[in-house]
């Protein structure tokens, strides 16, 4: 008898639990809507003006967008001017507007990586595999970093000075390659079974190293419809390099830009 009063008092409490459960996993994974959210790497330095060197729109579900720093855009309030000067002129919310212009989707979510942080999120995540295409020495904060081409497993100060790095042939350009390209690998392997003990520790790594406006639970949910649905190579906003009194730009292509929009971020 008092076996069964417990089963009858505990299949209603198992039910809700379950029910609160599944009710979760709606909330993180079914689609509510085209959730869009703006990348922003960061790299300023004490005294510098802050700027975003990593532009790449993400749709929770659907694909990546990267748009050149340097693309010629108007900006409202500031005028004709680089991509990266809105955020230098009125932070993540004006390049937001900036983007909306653009690309003519509403973006709802903005999150910017402190690339200083960089050191600190790889070590708590036990190291980061990325393939170095070109061989890498250069010196961070009195430290000499050096690393062979090739795929390696990099500590926290090594992927620092992967993502600084702007040597080699293809210079600035190309150090706006890897940051995309750490960006997605460090999307991968922190949200994978086999880091999944380390997760707590990367998770507040990462926060202390971010600036967004979306709340934890957010952010979370974000992440994981963009980890399930895939994390594809960004394509690029076309466009043309240009110079224009003697100013290097990325001028946009608007007709070709519509299409990749649409197969990319609408």
């Amino acid at each position: 008898m008092h076996e069964e009063r417990r089963g009858g008092v505990l299949r209603p409490v198992l039910l809700i639990v379950l029910g609160l459960f599944v009710l979760a996993l709606v909330y993180l994974i079914v689609p509510l809507g085209p959730e869009r959210a703006v990348l922003l790497g960061s790299d300023a330095r004490s005294g510098e003006a802050s700027r975003s060197d990593t532009i790449v729109v993400t749709k929770a579900g659907g694909g990546m967008l990267a748009v050149p720093r340097d693309t010629l855009v108007d900006i409202p309030g500031v005028g004709k001017d680089k991509i990266n000067a809105a955020f230098a002129n009125g932070g993540p919310e004006l390049t937001v507007v900036t983007l909306e212009q653009l690309t003519g989707v509403k973006i709802d979510d903005y999150v910017v990586v402190n690339f200083g942080g960089v050191e600190e999120i790889v070590d708590a995540l036990g190291g980061i595999t990325l393939e170095v295409d070109n061989p890498i020495r250069v010196g961070i904060d009195g430290r000499r970093v050096y690393i062979p081409a090739g795929i390696h497993k990099l500590d926290g100060l090594e992927a620092l000075a992967y993502v600084r790095y702007r040597g080699g042939p293809t210079a600035d350009i190309g150090r706006i390659g890897r940051q995309q390209k750490f960006l997605r690998e460090l999307a991968r392997e922190s949200t994978s079974l086999a880091k999944l003990p380390r997760l707590p520790a990367t998770a507040r790594s990462t926060w202390r190293n971010i600036d967004t406006n979306m709340n934890p639970l957010e952010a979370l949910r974000f992440a994981i419809r963009t980890r399930l649905s895939g994390i594809e190579e960004a394509k690029l906003y076309p466009g043309t390099p240009k110079y224009i009194e003697g100013i290097s730009y990325w001028v946009p292509d608007t007709e070709a830009g519509d299409r990749v929009v649409s197969e990319t971020i609408e």
